[in-house]
């Protein structure tokens, strides 16, 4: 019995993490049949993403390493008639789990970051994933980006 419930503790704490590599996250990705490229510049790894049939960003933070403890997803949205500052803070007013704001020359960005550190299981990951993807879709509508 004993051994049973040390076999069960094990199998659940691996499927929990603190931190990932990028082939770690690439990993993810593949098994969750995401659209992605694996991008490498001047020693960083982040991943482009096709979510909601719209780009985005999946960055790897806070690494000691080659192991990160945080994911940050982003997508900027170029625009000849951007949303208003009011616009956006409707946003972020009205929609949980991401954050929305102007960048330095004015066009609309949606963020979300998901901190590993206390442990996050696989599931967590792919649902955060998801979720973007829903929150990019209904964002990419709420500022009129077609």
């Amino acid at each position: 019995m004993l051994a049973l419930l040390l076999l069960l503790g094990l199998s659940l704490a691996q499927g929990v993490r603190t931190s990932l590599t990028p082939g770690e996250v690439e990993a993810l990705l593949k098994a969750g049949s995401y659209r992605y490229e694996r991008v490498e510049e001047k020693g960083e790894v982040y991943f482009r993403l096709r979510l909601a049939g719209l780009g985005a960003a999946l960055y790897l933070l806070d690494c000691q390493e080659g192991r990160c403890e945080s994911l940050q997803l982003y997508a900027g949205f170029s625009m000849k008639k951007p949303p208003t500052l009011e616009r956006i803070n409707a946003w972020n007013r009205e929609h949980r789990f991401s954050r929305a704001y102007l960048d330095a020359d004015g066009d609309p960005v949606l963020e979300a970051d998901l901190d590993l550190s206390g442990g996050v299981a696989e599931g967590a990951i792919r649902a955060f994933l998801d979720l973007f993807e829903k929150s990019l879709r209904a964002f990419a509508a709420w500022i009129g980006f077609d």
